[in-house]
C-alpha cells in the first residue's frame, strides 16, 4: 500500500501562542513528506498544500513521530481533509507504550542508527524568519529521513534502541501496530459532512463491487443511500464493506433543504 512519511515545522513557538492547548495557532511553514510509491522526498510549503493533500487523500498510511499529538493537529487548520480518517502510525507512540514513557527521535536515532538530528525545531523557525528557507526545508526532510530510517529498522528488527538515564541504553520491543480509523467513524464524518463515498463491498453473490454513494440513512449494521452508478437507492450491510474512500462530492438531503428553507 501506498506510505507518506511525514514532518512538519512550524511558523511560531508554543510560548508565542499560549502553551499546547493553543497549538493550532502554531501556523506552519513547511511539510516533508518521503513517498513510498516513488522513493521520493519532497517538500511542500502553504501554497503547495493542496498538492501535499491530493497525495494524502490517495495514500494509505502516513507515518510520522509524536504526529498525533503535534505534527496533525498542528497541519489541521491548513487543510481541508480530516486527518482523523487517515490510517496513522505514530512512532513515538508506540515506543512509549513499550518504555513506559517518552524518548525524543534525537536518542532514539542515536542510540539506534548512529545518526542524530543537525538542529532542533526552534532554530528551524529562527531560520525560517531569517530567509533561510532552503536550511529549514533540509532541516525538515532530515527528519523525514530519520523517522523513515527509524522505522524500517524496528520493522526489519522487531526492536529499537533508546538511552535511558538509569539503564543506560536498552532494547524497546516494537511491532508498529497500524491504528485505523474503524469505517463506521469515516462513513459518520462523511455523512455528518455530506460527502459522497466510494464503497468497496461485497455483494451476496460474494462478487467484489466498487459504488459511490450518497449517505442518507446510517445506521448500527446498515446504510442506505442513492448509488452514482445505478442511479437508484441502496442498502448496504456494514459487515460487507471492505474499505472506504472519502470523495470531494457534497449533496444534500431533502430534510437539508427543507431546513435551509425555515
Amino acid at each position: 500500500m501506498n506510505t507518506l512519511v511525514i514532518d512538519i515545522e512550524t511558523e511560531k513557538e508554543l510560548r508565542e501562542v499560549g502553551g499546547k492547548q493553543n497549538m493550532h495557532m502554531l501556523g506552519v511553514t513547511v511539510v516533508g513528506v518521503y513517498n513510498y510509491a516513488d522513493d521520493s522526498f519532497y517538500v511542500y510549503e502553504k501554497e503547495e498544500f493542496p498538492k501535499l493533500e491530493e497525495l494524502m487523500t490517495n495514500s494509505q498510511l502516513a507515518i510520522g513521530f509524536n504526529s498525533k499529538h503535534f505534527d496533525f493537529p498542528v497541519l489541521q487548520p491548513h487543510v481541508e481533509q480530516d486527518l482523523d480518517t487517515l490510517t496513522h502510525l505514530d512512532l513515538m507512540e508506540e515506543v512509549e507504550k513499550s518504555l513506559g514513557f517518552r524518548v525524543s527521535l534525537n536518542n532514539l536515532c542515536g542510540a539506534t542508527l548512529g545518526t542524530q538530528k543537525s538542529g532542533i525545531g526552534l532554530e528551524a523557525i529562527d531560520w525560517w524568519r531569517r530567509g533561510l528557507k532552503d536550511k529549514v526545508k533540509n532541516y525538515c526532510i532530515q527528519d523525514v529521513r530519520l523517522t523513515r530510517d527509524l522505522y524500517e529498522f524496528g520493522k526489519k528488527n522487531g526492536f529499537v534502541l533508546a538511552d535511558t538515564r538509569d539503564r543506560g541504553r536498552v532494547r524497546v520491543m516494537v511491532n508498529w501496530k497500524v491504528t485505523a480509523p474503524s469505517l463506521k467513524k469515516i462513513l459518520e464524518d462523511a455523512f455528518n459532512k455530506r460527502l459522497a463515498v466510494e464503497l468497496e463491498y461485497t455483494d451476496k453473490d460474494k462478487t467484489k463491487q466498487k459504488e459511490t454513494v450518497d449517505i442518507q440513512t446510517l445506521n448500527r449494521d446498515t446504510l442506505e443511500g442513492y448509488c452514482h452508478g445505478r442511479q437508484k437507492h441502496a442498502l448496504f450491510q456494514l459487515a460487507r464493506v471492505a474499505n472506504v474512500v472519502v470523495t470531494d462530492e457534497s449533496y444534500q438531503l431533502q430534510n437539508d433543504v427543507q431546513q435551509s428553507l425555515i
